[in-house]
């Protein structure tokens, strides 16, 4: 009886998931795990791997963590070669969750275990889903050549299946990294292909990502209307899923758009909400990125001691960190406070790392307001 009240939750859990009503199906998976007996492993697990799956989506990076470190401990209990694949797809969750900590090299090392493993067990779909988790891997280290063959590797495979969801995913990663790499029509048009998909399968995480994608196209492309109507839609979404990381980088968008046509109180304004969000979710390359938005609003306002102070504190997070490409936003900002001052790095010198990463940004001369991809 236990079993089956516990199965009647987890399948509650489930719909509400589907729904992406990731707060209501944690609970409802929380409700299925105390139901269910010690023996019932299997279930035990997928209730810890699907709570790991919510609290991610959530931006709970480290609970994420704890709960696919417990379905993996479950479903290694399990005979050997029997549940391959269940530790592949615990071993994904566990990736994502390690990289949205920023841990980019123990986050590898998992993904890399559960791509091995469906490989070897000729799991088309798990593959996809391992060579996206991939692609954004490296999209958050900087190696956006690497994390663009990722993302067609799982566009590809998830054609070949006819999977519309892989399909929808691999777009917006090949959306998100295109517009790191300078190409703003590329990424407009792989977004807008994406929401095309999502949408009609009802994926309301996945439309909401992709209106927020389709934003920053906009926004890049100088389309400052367009990108705010934009941002609205992913926040109207993200705010009824509860996905707070996503709400927050909508925010640093919405912000940066804000900053770009003048709205300087505005665009303070959402860079401190995002940048809240960051610290409690302990999201260091988000906090970057909002730091850098406070700094150049400091030198907007004629303040260059406070916008250096600000930007040296996003210096040394990206320099304590794998991600590079943050690493020559920082130095792009402190090019511009330090101007005239007998910098001691040129404009040519950051632009050939920015090459070197794989990105054509930026394509000439700079000045403020800037427009980081």
């Amino acid at each position: 009886m236990r079993r089956e009240e516990g199965d009647r939750y987890f399948q509650f859990g489930e719909q509400k998931r589907m729904e992406s009503h990731f707060a209501q199906a944690l609970e409802a998976y929380e409700h299925a795990l105390l139901h269910y007996p010690e023996e019932a492993i299997t279930q035990r697990r997928q209730s810890h791997q699907k709570m790991g799956d919510c609290l991610r989506m959530m931006g709970e990076f480290a609970a994420a963590k704890e709960s696919f470190h417990r379905a993996l401990s479950l479903a290694q209990e399990a005979p050997e070669g029997e549940d391959e694949i269940a530790v592949a797809d615990t071993l994904v969750g566990l990736g994502l969750s390690i990289r949205g900590l920023g841990e980019v090299e123990e986050a590898l090392t998992y993904l890399e275990r559960a791509r091995g493993i469906y490989e070897e067990w000729e799991d088309p779909e798990g593959e996809a889903y391992a060579r996206w988790a991939l692609g954004g891997l490296w999209r958050i280290a900087g190696e956006l050549r690497r994390a663009k063959e990722s993302f067609d590797e799982a566009l590809s495979l998830s054609e070949g299946m006819g999977d519309p969801t892989g399909i929808g995913y691999a777009l917006c990663g090949l959306g998100g990294v295109t517009r790191l790499m300078g190409h703003y029509r590329d990424s407009l048009s792989y977004y807008t292909r994406a929401h095309t998909v999502l949408k009609e399968i009802e994926d309301v995480f996945g439309t909401a990502y992709s209106f927020c994608g389709i934003a920053n196209a906009h926004r890049m492309s100088g389309d400052f209307e367009r990108a705010l109507g934009s941002f609205a839609r992913a926040t109207s979404l993200y705010q009824d899923i509860g996905d707070r990381i996503s709400y927050a980088y909508t925010l640093w968008g919405e912000g940066t758009t804000f900053k770009l046509v003048g709205k300087e109180e505005e665009a303070l304004e959402a860079f401190q909400a995002a940048e809240a969000i960051f610290q409690a979710t302990g999201d260091q390359r988000g906090r970057i990125y909002t730091l850098l938005g406070r700094g150049e609003i400091a030198l907007l306002r004629g303040r260059p001691a406070e916008a250096e102070g600000i930007l040296g504190e996003a210096l040394g997070i990206a320099e304590a960190s794998p991600f590079q490409l943050e690493r020559c936003h920082c130095h792009l900002l402190q090019l511009l406070v330090r101007r005239g001052q007998g910098e001691d790095i040129s404009l040519e010198e950051i632009r050939q790392e920015y090459r070197r990463l794989g990105s054509d940004f930026p394509p000439g001369e700079i000045s403020l307001p800037l427009n980081l991809p």
